[in-house]
């Protein structure tokens, strides 16, 4: 396919959570070009069936493949937990995949904790992906999901703090009360929330700096693989897609992370 140094990176979630990474990526490495799908008309994936999860994922890697991305990175715990296996199987021989919960799980973040909490989306914790590979690695860690399953919705939809504070202390009382020591936020809009999580929990419960972990994943496999862009390109700005007309703040998000220059457009398969 010709990929080179130059060559985008393609991301996508289903809808803004993946931005925070895409946002990352371009403050670890600004000479990256990137290319962000947000399958809004579809979100939320937590809800979703397997299936659909596969079919619908495999779709937009196809997109971002014949974009001539050089590199896809998988920013929705949903899509990597459900159809993880079907998106290496098809491009690993020929983009590099990356995503948003291998790099998590094997980091030595983990160890030093005792018992940790995973919030995440119905589909994540029914795939028991993170149980299984966590235990691989940290097998004495106390693990205890819960499902929320209202949440990437009413964070996607920008809703009000008043609201918003309203389920995370409905969610996140259990956790308090069997006194985790470590939260992982298990959906990337959840990270959208860091601040008042971490406001709930008054500052003693760890979380996991997950964009920072999965992006110097990232910039290290660019590296060895010898397609880290190094030099600014002419045009490197942000290109972003989604399935569904823009929302409003969507469009607020982009231009709150990226800069007022970038818009977003919407396309169909």
């Amino acid at each position: 396919m010709g990929i080179s140094p130059c060559s985008p990176i393609g991301i996508f979630d289903s809808g803004i959570g993946g931005l925070l990474i895409a946002k990352e990526i371009k403050n670890y490495m600004p000479n990256e070009c990137i290319i962000y799908f947000g399958d809004t008309k579809n979100m939320p994936y937590g809800n979703k069936s397997k299936d659909f999860i596969r079919n619908h994922s495999m779709k937009i890697a196809s997109f971002l493949y014949e974009k001539k991305c050089k590199a896809i990175v998988i920013a929705c715990n949903s899509i990597v937990s459900n159809a993880l296996d079907v998106i290496q199987k098809k491009f690993l021989k020929k983009i590099l995949i990356f995503n948003v919960i291998e790099p998590i799980v094997k980091n030595k973040v983990l160890i030093s904790s005792k018992r940790i909490g995973i919030m995440a989306t119905p589909a994540t914790i029914r795939s028991n992906f993170y149980q299984k590979n966590i235990k691989k690695y940290c097998p004495h860690l106390d693990i205890v999901q819960i499902s929320t399953p209202l949440l990437a919705t009413i964070i996607e939809n920008g809703s009000e703090k008043k609201k918003i504070n309203y389920f995370i202390k409905n969610y996140l009382n259990h956790f308090k009360s069997i006194k985790i020591d470590t939260l992982l936020l298990a959906c990337t809009h959840y990270l959208f929330l860091k601040k008042e999580i971490d406001n709930f929990f008054h500052g003693k419960v760890r979380l996991i700096d997950i964009q920072k972990i999965v992006v110097q994943e990232i910039q290290k496999k660019l590296y060895e693989n010898n397609l880290l862009c190094l030099h600014s390109t002419w045009n490197n700005n942000p290109i972003f897609y989604t399935s569904s007309s823009i929302s409003p703040f969507f469009n607020e998000k982009i231009q709150i992370l990226f800069g007022k220059k970038n818009t977003c457009e919407e396309t169909s398969f």
